[in-house]
Protein backbone atom coordinates (compact mmCIF):
# COMPACT_ATOMS: atom_id res chain seq x y z
CA UNK A 1 0.00 0.00 0.00
CA UNK A 2 0.74 3.49 -0.79
CA UNK A 3 -0.73 6.36 1.05
CA UNK A 4 -0.69 10.17 -0.34
CA UNK A 5 -1.87 13.07 -0.29
CA UNK A 6 -4.52 12.59 -2.65
CA UNK A 7 -6.88 10.29 -3.41
CA UNK A 8 -6.46 8.30 -7.08
CA UNK A 9 -9.10 8.13 -9.09
CA UNK A 10 -9.81 5.30 -11.58
CA UNK A 11 -8.39 5.91 -14.96
CA UNK A 12 -6.50 9.09 -13.36
CA UNK A 13 -2.28 8.76 -14.93
CA UNK A 14 0.13 8.73 -11.55
CA UNK A 15 3.67 9.50 -11.62
CA UNK A 16 5.59 9.05 -8.59
CA UNK A 17 9.32 9.55 -7.70
CA UNK A 18 9.93 5.81 -5.40
CA UNK A 19 13.80 7.06 -2.70
CA UNK A 20 13.02 6.11 0.38
CA UNK A 21 14.16 2.52 1.60
CA UNK A 22 10.95 0.96 2.87
CA UNK A 23 9.34 1.80 -0.54
CA UNK A 24 12.23 0.84 -3.06
CA UNK A 25 11.82 -3.08 -1.08
CA UNK A 26 7.41 -2.21 -1.83
CA UNK A 27 8.50 -1.83 -5.48
CA UNK A 28 10.80 -5.03 -5.67
CA UNK A 29 8.17 -7.38 -4.19
CA UNK A 30 6.03 -5.88 -6.65
CA UNK A 31 8.09 -6.32 -10.13
CA UNK A 32 10.33 -8.62 -8.99
CA UNK A 33 13.92 -8.20 -9.48
CA UNK A 34 16.81 -9.63 -11.81
CA UNK A 35 19.27 -12.32 -11.10
CA UNK A 36 21.57 -9.28 -9.71
CA UNK A 37 18.84 -8.46 -7.05
CA UNK A 38 17.94 -5.19 -9.04
CA UNK A 39 14.47 -3.94 -9.91
CA UNK A 40 13.68 -4.59 -13.80
CA UNK A 41 12.92 -1.68 -15.78
CA UNK A 42 10.66 -1.10 -18.79
CA UNK A 43 6.83 -2.25 -18.79
CA UNK A 44 5.59 -3.92 -15.77
CA UNK A 45 2.63 -6.05 -14.89
CA UNK A 46 2.01 -4.85 -11.07
CA UNK A 47 0.76 -2.42 -9.13
CA UNK A 48 -0.37 -1.71 -5.68
CA UNK A 49 -2.94 -0.09 -3.48
CA UNK A 50 -3.07 3.64 -3.02
CA UNK A 51 -4.68 5.77 -0.02
CA UNK A 52 -5.35 8.85 0.94
CA UNK A 53 -3.83 9.79 3.73
CA UNK A 54 -7.11 11.46 6.69
CA UNK A 55 -4.59 12.94 9.50
CA UNK A 56 -0.72 12.81 9.87
CA UNK A 57 1.89 12.78 7.55
CA UNK A 58 3.23 9.64 6.23
CA UNK A 59 6.65 9.61 6.20
CA UNK A 60 8.15 7.64 9.61
CA UNK A 61 4.67 6.75 9.64
CA UNK A 62 1.87 7.41 12.44
CA UNK A 63 -0.50 8.65 9.83
CA UNK A 64 -4.25 7.74 10.20
CA UNK A 65 -5.56 6.56 6.47
CA UNK A 66 -8.69 6.22 4.70
CA UNK A 67 -10.32 2.85 3.99
CA UNK A 68 -10.88 2.94 0.59
CA UNK A 69 -8.62 3.44 -2.23
CA UNK A 70 -7.84 2.58 -5.83
CA UNK A 71 -5.45 -0.20 -6.81
CA UNK A 72 -2.28 1.54 -9.39
CA UNK A 73 -1.18 -0.39 -12.22
CA UNK A 74 2.49 -0.05 -12.94
CA UNK A 75 2.49 1.36 -16.71
CA UNK A 76 6.27 1.61 -16.72
CA UNK A 77 9.42 1.75 -14.87
CA UNK A 78 12.68 3.31 -14.35
CA UNK A 79 15.08 3.15 -11.79
CA UNK A 80 18.17 5.13 -11.39
CA UNK A 81 21.56 4.00 -10.33
CA UNK A 82 21.57 5.44 -6.85
CA UNK A 83 18.03 2.77 -6.40
CA UNK A 84 15.39 6.01 -6.67
CA UNK A 85 12.58 4.77 -9.01
CA UNK A 86 10.63 6.52 -11.37
CA UNK A 87 7.39 5.14 -12.11
CA UNK A 88 4.37 5.81 -14.46
CA UNK A 89 1.01 4.39 -12.97
CA UNK A 90 -2.93 4.01 -13.79
CA UNK A 91 -5.59 4.08 -11.87
CA UNK A 92 -7.82 0.79 -12.11
CA UNK A 93 -10.07 -0.45 -9.62
CA UNK A 94 -11.30 1.03 -6.28
CA UNK A 95 -10.57 -1.16 -3.39
CA UNK A 96 -11.57 -1.68 0.27
CA UNK A 97 -9.34 -2.29 2.84
CA UNK A 98 -10.56 -4.94 4.59
CA UNK A 99 -7.54 -4.85 7.63
CA UNK A 100 -4.43 -3.24 8.09
CA UNK A 101 -1.29 -5.00 8.53
CA UNK A 102 1.87 -4.40 10.41
CA UNK A 103 4.19 -1.93 8.40
CA UNK A 104 6.64 -4.42 8.31
CA UNK A 105 8.71 -2.81 6.45
CA UNK A 106 5.98 -0.68 4.17
CA UNK A 107 2.30 -0.30 4.95
CA UNK A 108 0.49 -3.86 4.18
CA UNK A 109 -3.11 -4.24 3.98
CA UNK A 110 -5.66 -7.14 3.32
CA UNK A 111 -7.95 -5.41 0.34
CA UNK A 112 -10.98 -6.07 -1.58
CA UNK A 113 -12.17 -4.80 -5.10
CA UNK A 114 -15.26 -2.80 -5.25
CA UNK A 115 -17.89 -2.49 -8.34
CA UNK A 116 -17.55 0.40 -10.22
CA UNK A 117 -20.85 2.64 -10.22
CA UNK A 118 -22.35 2.02 -13.65
CA UNK A 119 -24.22 4.67 -15.57
CA UNK A 120 -28.08 3.19 -16.32
CA UNK A 121 -31.08 4.61 -18.38
CA UNK A 122 -32.34 6.14 -14.87
CA UNK A 123 -29.06 7.84 -14.63
CA UNK A 124 -28.81 8.87 -18.18
CA UNK A 125 -31.30 12.76 -17.50
CA UNK A 126 -28.93 13.70 -14.63
CA UNK A 127 -25.74 12.47 -16.55
CA UNK A 128 -26.64 14.94 -19.26
CA UNK A 129 -27.25 17.87 -17.09
CA UNK A 130 -23.97 17.45 -14.84
CA UNK A 131 -22.30 17.80 -18.68
CA UNK A 132 -24.14 20.51 -19.21
CA UNK A 133 -23.26 22.31 -15.86
CA UNK A 134 -19.30 21.39 -16.63
CA UNK A 135 -19.38 22.93 -20.06
CA UNK A 136 -20.68 26.06 -19.03
CA UNK A 137 -18.32 26.32 -16.03
CA UNK A 138 -15.29 25.45 -18.85
CA UNK A 139 -17.09 28.33 -20.83
CA UNK A 140 -17.02 30.67 -17.92
CA UNK A 141 -13.96 30.09 -17.29
CA UNK A 142 -12.09 30.88 -20.65
CA UNK A 143 -13.97 34.14 -20.39
CA UNK A 144 -12.88 35.44 -17.70
CA UNK A 145 -9.40 33.29 -17.08
CA UNK A 146 -8.55 31.87 -20.19
CA UNK A 147 -4.78 31.00 -19.16
CA UNK A 148 -6.95 28.56 -16.70
CA UNK A 149 -8.42 26.47 -18.77
CA UNK A 150 -6.61 23.31 -19.37
CA UNK A 151 -5.49 22.37 -23.15
CA UNK A 152 -7.66 19.13 -24.39
CA UNK A 153 -10.73 19.08 -21.67
CA UNK A 154 -12.97 16.57 -22.98
CA UNK A 155 -16.64 17.85 -24.43
CA UNK A 156 -18.89 16.46 -21.51
CA UNK A 157 -20.49 14.61 -23.95
CA UNK A 158 -22.20 11.10 -22.21
CA UNK A 159 -21.20 8.96 -25.51
CA UNK A 160 -17.30 10.17 -24.81
CA UNK A 161 -17.56 8.05 -21.18
CA UNK A 162 -15.40 5.00 -21.40
CA UNK A 163 -14.83 2.09 -18.72
CA UNK A 164 -14.53 4.37 -15.72
CA UNK A 165 -17.56 6.77 -15.88
CA UNK A 166 -17.79 9.56 -14.09
CA UNK A 167 -14.07 9.64 -12.67
CA UNK A 168 -13.25 10.06 -16.24
CA UNK A 169 -14.64 13.84 -16.05
CA UNK A 170 -13.57 13.91 -12.26
CA UNK A 171 -9.98 13.77 -13.14
CA UNK A 172 -10.22 16.69 -15.32
CA UNK A 173 -11.78 18.95 -12.81
CA UNK A 174 -9.30 20.63 -9.85
CA UNK A 175 -11.17 19.21 -6.97
CA UNK A 176 -9.22 18.99 -4.02
CA UNK A 177 -8.69 15.67 -2.16
CA UNK A 178 -11.73 15.90 -0.01
CA UNK A 179 -14.28 16.21 -2.31
CA UNK A 180 -11.58 13.05 -4.57
CA UNK A 181 -12.30 10.57 -1.51
CA UNK A 182 -15.87 11.28 -1.07
CA UNK A 183 -16.42 10.91 -5.02
CA UNK A 184 -14.34 7.45 -5.08
CA UNK A 185 -16.47 6.17 -1.74
CA UNK A 186 -20.23 6.91 -4.17
CA UNK A 187 -21.40 3.27 -5.12
CA UNK A 188 -24.03 4.75 -7.13
CA UNK A 189 -24.21 6.86 -10.42
CA UNK A 190 -26.83 9.37 -8.30
CA UNK A 191 -23.99 9.76 -5.37
CA UNK A 192 -21.12 10.95 -8.06
CA UNK A 193 -23.80 13.17 -9.35
CA UNK A 194 -24.58 14.42 -6.31
CA UNK A 195 -21.00 15.01 -5.44
CA UNK A 196 -19.93 16.08 -8.58
CA UNK A 197 -23.20 19.07 -8.57
CA UNK A 198 -21.36 20.42 -5.64
CA UNK A 199 -17.83 20.26 -6.45
CA UNK A 200 -18.62 22.12 -9.88
CA UNK A 201 -20.88 24.77 -7.47
CA UNK A 202 -18.12 25.72 -5.49
CA UNK A 203 -16.09 25.66 -8.17
CA UNK A 204 -18.30 28.40 -10.20
CA UNK A 205 -18.71 30.55 -6.75
CA UNK A 206 -14.51 30.52 -6.97
CA UNK A 207 -14.70 31.65 -10.42
CA UNK A 208 -17.01 34.68 -9.96
CA UNK A 209 -16.33 35.73 -6.84
CA UNK A 210 -12.50 35.88 -7.11
CA UNK A 211 -12.00 33.37 -3.90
Amino acid sequence: MFPLGTALLPGEPLPLRIFEPRYRQMLADCVGTDEQGSVVDGPVDAGFGVVLIARGHEVGGGDVRHDVGTFARIENLIRQPDGRASLTCTGTTRIRIVEWLPDDPYPKAVTEDLPEPRIGPDDHPRVIELGRALRAFVDEVAATRPEAVPVGLPDFDVADLGDHGLFEWAIRLPIGPADRQQLLECNTVSEQITVLDDVVEGLTAMIRFGR
